[in-house]
């Protein structure tokens, strides 16, 4: 909280501040969001409430290949298959005779021979109101309420209460305010979308829409914030994450009643003290400090993190400070960090600031600079934009897949998921810049998880092959496909269940390790098959797991690669052999490795990250798999996909940074930033913009085949390009080259010299003319100078 001109205001980050962004398959991973997370959680809305528990994503250990083969189910009404007309011939009808009841109270225990109505059961439907004794109206007045129950009339005053009603929420929705097509409701962190599941598809989305762009908006523009927010609540009121944000929004405007509302709406539906703080600052914004102090006194803070004690001492010490009691506001923060002394450099800062404020306010300067000195630097909190750049630019924002940050990467994460072939090695050789990388990365102690869907060596043989490519590495900080498969094994069939392995040695040895016996032949009886990848794998074992498949075994494949990356090209993966024995049996296994989210998180939980970071050079695999668990990801250029192939990526293949190499990871990633004319730049970058044609255009001009652009321009371009494909467009888009930086100063020299030597010419052919235009009228002394000057212009 920071004092601006006597007024208290909170800081406040995105709602999706680790958003990890993307998710493509949301619709489809909603049943089984729920399934892990039992109960709603209060979303992730900012630093200033965030969840201390570290990283909790659900473990999918089993969703995979199998669960996303399943059939079109339809999400049904609940409400049946009636119409509107439907519902308002029953509402009629029952205004009828709730009114004929009221008319006849003191007759209930009569009974009518009669039935209300001619509904759909045959006079049956209102019989129990018969029995209270209601009286059917006859004539014109009972027609006519028919009529205005059924039929739609013309006029002033056209519609019914329930129909008038219906017409007023249609026109809100027609009014809401314009979301950019880029803003996907996978922007939104997966806690709240998992609270958005009880909604109808196509509702949850343009909720969630609404959402992150209110948490994108609000430090930028706090009414535009508060309008999408607005637009939420006006589709799922009912929804706590949904009234949460609703009431950070008018918050950030500055409307302290409507915050009130909002967040003790949100209290109710969610059971939860969350916004305890912003509720007590907004009775102080109402001139009530007193009301403040007691909302704090009432509040049980037994189950509050650090950050919301911070918060709630902050609130308290400015309610003080209001009434008048100033030292009783310093009284409380210097008790606050005697007891609780936070050593988290945003939370130490934000009440260091806040008491050199207050001591400046109340003119004890030389303490305020003292408390300022003590004060800690807070790091740019990693946001799905750069808002600040956005700030400078003066320009509207516009949200792109693609991310930004002022500080290094290493800086942002907690832990590095780091994917070996086409990022650590190549086969046998050695990837540039890798060693490098990682030994600054461990040099600043950051902890590190490698990945590899390779399944044929242990974690101790992957670890020895790193160190053989001077990279340092651990056996406990291998995750292999080959244990996310057993993994999911474990959860699928009992302990010592017999299982026919196909693959090496190592994938054996890990399957027994687990407790299960291996056997090679179907004439064992398996309960399951699992498959991963070998050299020597061949028809032999792959028959056997058929025969054992075809007998009803469970079957498991470590990973589907289709492709493995070697010195002389691509050869065939793992997904390509277990598609032959897929074939053959008709049945799809359970898949385990990337890029399914599973092995993502297992090995942020291993680490016990709460903000990891994934890194890989294939689009299919390492990025898809970043995505599917909510993770951000850098995506380097030094193995399979390409930069042509970045800049085309489906939504739910865009990394969420771009760098050449390892060493980027030690790098500021300027992010894109829209420009008033339509195109996309990136710190100094160039401007790019696709044209209507689908022409990828650089200050205008079309970007010819084997363009050599810098890292700046590359980030530049795929801000376009994404754009531009996510409207619809069909991009054109040529080969590319990206390097670290464009080198023009070589040939900048050289036109230099050229103009400097072309000059040079001039003058002395001007020398020369001007020597015999003047040679006539000279005197033989001064011909005999000028030919020597002649001999001068001819040398």
């Amino acid at each position: 909280m920071k004092q601006i001109n006597g007024e208290k205001e909170l800081e406040l980050g995105n709602f999706n501040q680790y958003g990890s962004r993307r998710e493509p398959q949301w619709r489809k991973r909603r049943s089984q969001s729920a399934e892990h997370d039992s109960s709603p959680r209060r979303s992730d809305l900012g630093p200033a409430h965030s969840d201390s528990r570290g990283y909790s994503g659900s473990r999918q250990s089993e969703g995979d290949y199998r669960q996303n083969s399943r059939g079109n189910g339809k999400w049904n009404d609940s409400r049946g298959g009636k119409s509107r007309y439907d519902r308002n011939d029953r509402s009629g009808r029952y205004r009828a005779g709730r009114e004929d009841e009221r008319g006849e109270r003191g007759h209930r225990g009569q009974r009518s021979g009669r039935s209300w109505g001619s509904g759909k059961n045959n006079g049956r439907g209102f019989e129990q109101g018969n029995r209270r004794g209601g009286r059917r109206f006859d004539g014109g007045r009972d027609e006519r309420r028919e009529r205005e129950g059924q039929d739609w009339r013309t006029g002033k005053h056209s519609y019914g209460v329930r129909d008038s009603r219906y017409r007023a929420k249609e026109w809100r929705h027609e009014n809401e305010p314009k979301i950019p097509p880029a803003v996907k409701a996978s922007d939104l962190d997966r806690e709240s979308r998992v609270a958005l599941s009880s909604l109808d598809p196509d509702n949850a989305e343009k909720v969630a829409r609404h959402l992150v762009m209110a948490g994108s908006l609000l430090d930028v523009d706090a009414e535009e914030a508060y309008l999408h927010a607005r637009a939420a609540v006006s589709r799922a009121g009912r929804i706590g994450t949904v009234r949460e944000a609703a009431a950070l929004a008018a918050y950030g405007c500055g409307k302290y009643s409507e915050a009130l509302r909002e967040v003790r709406a949100a209290r109710r539906l969610n059971g939860t003290d969350s916004l305890r703080a912003i509720e007590a600052d907004c009775e102080r914004g109402l001139g009530k400090p007193e009301k403040a102090l007691e909302i704090i006194a009432e509040t049980d803070t037994s189950s509050f993190n650090l950050s919301d004690l911070v918060e709630l001492v902050i609130v308290q010490a400015g309610a003080r400070h209001d009434l008048g009691e100033s030292d009783a506001a310093l009284v409380l923060l210097n008790n606050f960090l005697d007891k609780y002394q936070p050593d988290e450099p945003v939370l130490l800062a934000r009440i260091l600031s806040y008491k050199a404020d207050l001591l400046r306010e109340i003119g004890r300067e030389d303490e305020a600079q003292q408390v300022e000195e003590e004060t800690p630097e807070v790091p740019d909190t990693v946001a799905i934009v750069d808002l600040e750049e956005v700030l400078e630019a003066d320009n509207p924002y516009v949200p792109s897949d693609l991310h930004g940050s002022r500080k290094p990467l290493v800086e942002t994460a907690d832990v590095l998921l780091v994917d070996l072939d086409g990022v650590c090695y190549t086969g046998s050789r050695d990837v540039p810049k890798a060693a490098e990388g990682l030994a600054m990365v461990r040099q600043l102690g950051l902890k590190v998880q490698f990945l590899t869907n390779n399944a044929s060596r242990t974690p101790q043989q992957v670890a020895d092959k790193l160190r053989s490519h001077q990279i340092v590495a651990d056996e406990g900080e291998v995750m292999t496909a080959a244990m996310d498969a057993v993994d999911i094994l474990s959860h699928k069939i009992d302990p010592e269940s017999k299982v026919l392995v196909v693959g090496t040695q190592a994938l054996a040895d890990t399957v027994a390790e687990a407790g299960f016996t291996v056997v090679t032949e179907a004439s064992e009886q398996p309960v399951a098959v699992i498959q991963g990848y070998g050299p020597n794998v061949g028809w032999e074992q792959m028959s056997q797991a058929a025969y054992a498949i075809n007998n009803g075994a469970l079957f498991i494949a470590t990973n589907l690669d289709a492709t493995l990356p070697t010195e002389q090209g691509f050869a065939l993966g793992n997904g390509s052999l277990v598609a032959a024995v897929e074939h053959a049996t008709g049945q799809k296994p359970f898949a385990a490795g990337k890029p399914f989210a599973g092995i993502y998180r297992k090995a942020a939980g291993r680490a016990q990250a709460s903000k990891p970071l994934a890194v890989g050079d294939r689009l299919d695999t390492d990025i898809a798999g970043a995505v599917a668990a909510d993770m951000l990801s850098l995506h380097v250029l030094t193995g399979v996909s390409d930069a042509k192939a970045v800049a085309l990526a489906h939504p739910d293949r865009r990394p969420s940074y771009l760098g050449l190499d390892l060493t980027d990871l030690m790098r500021p990633h300027p992010g894109p930033v829209h420009q008033p004319t339509g195109a996309w730049t990136s710190g100094e970058s160039a401007g790019f913009m696709v044209a209507e044609d689908g022409r990828v255009l650089r200050d205008g001009q079309p970007v010819d085949n084997g363009a050599v652009l810098s890292l700046e321009d590359y980030r530049a371009l795929v801000a376009a390009v994404w754009e531009a494909r996510d409207q619809g467009v069909f991009v054109h888009l040529p080969d590319l080259e990206v390097v670290r930086e464009t080198d023009n100063s070589n040939q900048e020299l050289s036109d230099e010299v050229e103009e400097n030597a072309q000059s040079a010419k001039m003058q002395d052919s001007q020398a020369c003319e001007d020597k015999e235009d003047l040679e006539d009228s000279f005197s033989s002394e001064d011909v005999k100078l000028a030919d020597e000057t002649d001999d001068e212009c001819d040398q």
